[in-house]
């Protein structure tokens, strides 16, 4: 069935399909999903921003960080809690958006063409239960972990592998033990005390 391949190819054509598309406003596919995000939740955290499009904290944070720079996001303090930040399009980033929307607009409309239909909301279902389920799996798998192992460093990790498995030796290194000559030491001097006596006289 291959599932996995081809959820990777499907996915991995769109971003890139829409790569292309965004090129000459220097955005990627994942920067409009996030720009899309804070248009339909104007103030959203920034937290919640990594729920909303399925990436890592530190992408978005690198994705708002370029975003602020250039000028088409705005991110500032919550009033209840500085340490909370709230994302917002500026006058600029709406512009730019407005564009963007335009241009994915015949993308889109190829996508729902794909899933549209009783088997397109078929497989949209399909796509929501194996979301739910590989959830669930991860859940399972983080809780049956050994939690004094993952906390460890790598490190530490692959000196504990390298000691349980170690290799046993070759054929031909075993060999090249029993043939190898035995280093040739050279002898110690050793200091000998002259036993003559000294003349006297």
């Amino acid at each position: 069935m291959h599932v996995v391949r081809r959820l990777r190819r499907a996915f991995l054509s769109i971003c890139r399909c829409g790569d292309v598309m965004f090129s000459p406003y220097r955005l990627t596919t994942e920067q409009y999903a996030l720009l899309r995000a804070v248009d339909r939740h104007p103030g959203i955290r920034q937290a919640d921003v990594t729920n909303e499009i399925f990436a890592e904290p530190n992408t978005v944070t690198a994705m708002v960080n370029l975003l602020e720079r250039r000028g088409i996001l705005r991110r500032k303090s919550s009033p209840s809690d500085g340490r909370v930040r709230l994302l917002s399009l500026t006058a600029h980033g709406q512009a730019v958006m407005q564009k963007l929307s335009a241009d994915w607009s015949p993308m889109r409309n190829v996508l729902r063409q794909c899933f549209s239909g009783e088997e397109g909301e078929q497989a949209l279902k399909i796509l929501d239960r194996v979301f739910t389920q590989m959830q669930g799996e991860r859940e399972t798998l983080l809780q049956k972990s050994d939690p004094e192992f993952r906390m460890k460093p790598d490190r530490d990790i692959a000196m504990e592998e390298t000691k349980a498995v170690r290799p046993y030796p070759s054929a031909a290194s075993e060999r090249h033990a029993r043939t190898a000559k035995p280093a040739i030491r050279s002898p110690r001097r050793t200091k000998t005390r002259s036993t003559a006596k000294p003349e006297i006289g």
